[in-house]
Order: structure tokens, then C-alpha cells, then sequence
């Protein structure tokens, strides 16, 4: 996994309340924070990295960003800011430079050095902090305010500036920007959407009382696709510290490390930020995101499952195949590939005893054809078998109308001998297609002998010939 480092001077005002509100935020969109190293004259925080850049930069290279984009990421933000509220925290210093983006484009909110604790709506803070361009007007103007009317507040000034690609109110001289966010009103361009400008005016009503609460925005119709994921995560209840059997499992291996895990549980209960608990946190995540990749493959398999047996019940003509057809101008049979572990030596052939036959037009491109032996009729299942998911052999047989027709297509090896191999074509789904000698087209790469062969493996009505294995010549002396 990779980590990025901060780094801020010790004595730094802002450092300790940063660290202290960080550490015990855990949320999908919130940049985690893992350990903190002291040096001598800086303090480093190591967080989770995010390749995708600040939002802020984001929006210098590819302006104005489209509304679909801008929902998701939004709504997004929002879900992480109530988080933050529901920890009675207000973050304060919201803006487009706090704002990171993963290698999903998911958003991950940064900077929690002006967070504050925040009691209830009765309680009001007095501090100005923040950047200019994203204060509310209240609190420019030095009065009271409500800390979460401030974070709504810049909360509709990046909505405004993903959708427009600039500020609202941003002006090289800071006393016309105060002047503006004072006593003016954002100027919309007409491509605005029509529901995305009436939460923006809500957002940035210059009364801090008629502005909305972070669920009614998250409950706005514009926000209603995204909405009802952060609305679920922001229910969910953080389980106990080391309860899951996730977490178990961890804890396993990392004593199996020589780890001393009394020490890693301690310091974890205790939020300290420190290389064991970093740790502990890395490896988690790591395991979280392999059970998760995991559970969506395994809902992949069974929908694709599911998707096939669906079709084969719907649709049972498929069998035979409407491109494909025999020398005789029949339609060529598709049979479903038996998926068996059993394999064939060389010197192994099980001949089944039922009327199909396969037939091929000529005999000069594969040689003389072994004749069948005495008492069992031709038609053959040959002991090479195509790479799978089924694991099972692949077999290509041409329907016919003649059910005694003789088997004439066993090929010459490179030292005369006759071939047990039918010319395997692959066919998605495991099918077994009947081909034409003119189709024939064998990959090697794409068959592979088999070693082991187990009589018990055989269906009603095939029998095993066995013929005598060729004598191994010893190479020549001298």
C-alpha cells in the first residue's frame, strides 16, 4: 500500500487539534490517517494517498466539470461533512484544495486543523478561520455563527465552482470579495441546471437560518441517485474494536509475525497514532478490499451462471447450431461438453457403442484410418481434451445420415503413426461443434495431453480398447 507524508513544524497551533479530531475519523471519504512520526523540529503525518490530485487542480486542467460528475462527487462530500457533524465536529475550512481524489475518482476530505467541537445548535463560535473566498457572511462580519451554517455555507460555494469552473466570489483585492459575498449574489451562466441552481441559492442564502441542513441536502432530487449510498453508510454502526472475524484473522498473522499483539490492541483502543496501530490499520484495509474484490467476484460467477442456465432453459433448439452444417447439408449437432477429471494415455481409446459417426470428405490429408476393432461399432470419444473452465473433454462430431458411416478422419504424426486426435476447435460454453474437413484448423498451444485414466470414469455403453504400446528404441552407441 502505498502512504503520503505531511509534515508541519511542532510548534505549529493548529497540529495537535488536527490530530486529535483526524485520528478517530474513519469514513469512506475522509483521507485516513494512519501514524504520526516526531522528529526534532517536524511532526509527520502519514495518510492515505490519493493519486487523484486536489479537487482544485482537477478543475485548473479540465474546467467546469459535467453534472452527472458533479452529483457524485458532491454528494459524496456531503456524506463525509456529516459524518464529521455527527461526530460533533464542524470542519471549517472547507474548500476546493481539502478535497482529494482516489484512484476511483472518489472523494477523500483532507486538512482537519480548524476543526473545532461543536455542542448543539445552541452553542456558537466567534473564531474567524477558514479562507476568505469560502467564509460565510457571518462570519466575516466578526458576528456569532452556527459551525455547521459555515460549512453549508462552503459547501454551496464548491457546488458553484465544479458546475461554472470558477469561484462565486473571488477578487485579486480580499475587501471586494468580503464586499461581494456581503451584498451580492452568485451570477449563474444559463447552462446551470435548473435543480442544481435552486440548492445552490439555498446553500448560499446569505441568511445563515433558511439555509439547509446537511439532510435535507443529502434528501435534495438532484442528489437523489448518490444520495441513498451516504445516507446508508452514515447508519451504519462501527462495530467494537477486534470483534470481527476479520479483524481476528489479522490479529492471527500478525502474531504469527512475532508481533506483540496485547500491544497492538492497547494502543488501538487508546487512538494512538503510532507505528503498531498504523500497522494494524494498513493490513485491515488491505484485507477488507481483498474480501470485498473477492465477494464481487464470486456475485459475478453466480449472475453469469445464472445468465446461462436461464438461456439454455429459454431457448433448448439451441442444440443445434443454425451456421454449422455436415457434408450432407444436415444441420451439425451441438452437444453440451460432459465435464469429467478423467484422463486418457496414449494407448487408450473408449469407443461408444451408439449410432453417431463422423465423417469427413477424403482420406488424403489424414492417411489410412485404423479400422475399428471386431464387435464394436465406430464412433469414437478421443482422449485429447481442450483447456476448459469445464474441465471436461471437448469433442468435434458431424452429424450424418448414414449412423454406420466409417471413421476416416485419424491424421499421420510426423512418424507415420495415426493420430487419436480430432480436430479440436473451441466453442464458448463448453460446446462440442461438428466441423468440415475445410474448417478443420487445430492450435496445438490450445490442447494438452492428458496422463491419468480411470475405467470407472466411463458412461453407459463405452468400452476401453487398449492397444499395445510401441517399443522405446535405445538411442545408438558411439
Amino acid at each position: 500500500m502505498q502512504v503520503v507524508l505531511k509534515s508541519a513544524k511542532k510548534d505549529d497551533a493548529n497540529l495537535a487539534r488536527e490530530i486529535h479530531h483526524h485520528r478517530q475519523f474513519i469514513h469512506p471519504h475522509i483521507a485516513r490517517l494512519y501514524e504520526v512520526i516526531v522528529t526534532e523540529e517536524l511532526v509527520w503525518l502519514v495518510l492515505e494517498y490519493c493519486p487523484g490530485d486536489e479537487l482544485y487542480n482537477y478543475l485548473l486542467q479540465h474546467g467546469a466539470l459535467e453534472p452527472s460528475k458533479v452529483q457524485r462527487i458532491f454528494t459524496q462530500l456531503v456524506g463525509a461533512v456529516s459524518y464529521v457533524h455527527n461526530k460533533s465536529c464542524v470542519h471549517r475550512d472547507l474548500k476546493l484544495e481539502n478535497i482529494l481524489l482516489d484512484k476511483h475518482g472518489d472523494v477523500k476530505l483532507v486538512d482537519f486543523g480548524f476543526t473545532r467541537e461543536y455542542e448543539g445548535k445552541s452553542n456558537y463560535l466567534q473564531t474567524w478561520c477558514g479562507t476568505i473566498c469560502y467564509s460565510a457572511p457571518e462570519m466575516l462580519k466578526g458576528e456569532k455563527y452556527a459551525g455547521e451554517k459555515v460549512d453549508v455555507w462552503s459547501l454551496g460555494i464548491i457546488l458553484y465552482a465544479l458546475l461554472v469552473g470558477e469561484l462565486p466570489f473571488d477578487e485579486d483585492d480580499e475587501n471586494v470579495t468580503k464586499m461581494k459575498i456581503l451584498k451580492e449574489e452568485p451570477k449563474y451562466p444559463e447552462n446551470f441546471p435548473a435543480q442544481a441552481k435552486e440548492l445552490c441559492s439555498a446553500l448560499l442564502s446569505k441568511r445563515p437560518i433558511l439555509r439547509p441542513t446537511l439532510a435535507d441536502i443529502l434528501q435534495n432530487p438532484w442528489l437523489s441517485e448518490h444520495a441513498p449510498r451516504q445516507q446508508e453508510t452514515l447508519k451504519l454502526q462501527q462495530p467494537a474494536p477486534f470483534s470481527t472475524e476479520l479483524e481476528k484473522e489479522v490479529l492471527h498473522r500478525m502474531r504469527g509475525a512475532g508481533v506483540d499483539i496485547d500491544m497492538v490492541i492497547e494502543n488501538v483502543l487508546a487512538q494512538r497514532c503510532d507505528a503498531l496501530a498504523g500497522w494494524w490499520a494498513l493490513l485491515l484495509e488491505k484485507e477488507e478490499r481483498k474480501a470485498k474484490r473477492k465477494e464481487r467476484k464470486r456475485k459475478e460467477k453466480e449472475a453469469e451462471a445464472k445468465s446461462l442456465r436461464r438461456v439454455a432453459i429459454r431457448r433448448p433448439h439451441a442444440l443445434l447450431h443454425p451456421r454449422k452444417t455436415s457434408t450432407d447439408g444436415a444441420p451439425a449437432v451441438v452437444l453440451p461438453a460432459t465435464p469429467t477429471s478423467s484422463s486418457f494415455p496414449s494407448n487408450i481409446r473408449v469407443v461408444r457403442t451408439g449410432g453417431l459417426s463422423v465423417t469427413t470428405e477424403g482420406n488424403s490429408a489424414f492417411g489410412a484410418v485404423p479400422p475399428p476393432s471386431p464387435g464394436f461399432p465406430s464412433g469414437l470419444v478421443f482422449a485429447k481434451r481442450k483447456r476448459s473452465p469445464f474441465k471436461g473433454p471437448m469433442l468435434n462430431v458431424n452429424s450424418s445420415n448414414s449412423p454406420s458411416a466409417p471413421v476416416n478422419n485419424w491424421r499421420r504424426t510426423s512418424d507415420g503413426n495415426a493420430s487419436r486426435s480430432h480436430s479440436v476447435q473451441g466453442r464458448r460454453s463448453g460446446e462440442i461443434m461438428g466441423i468440415t474437413e475445410e474448417e478443420e484448423e487445430e492450435d496445438e498451444e490450445d490442447v494438452e495431453e492428458v496422463e491419468d485414466f480411470s475405467a470407472a470414469a466411463l458412461r453407459e455403453g463405452e468400452f476401453v480398447e487398449e492397444s499395445p504400446k510401441e517399443p522405446v528404441t535405445p538411442p545408438p552407441k558411439g
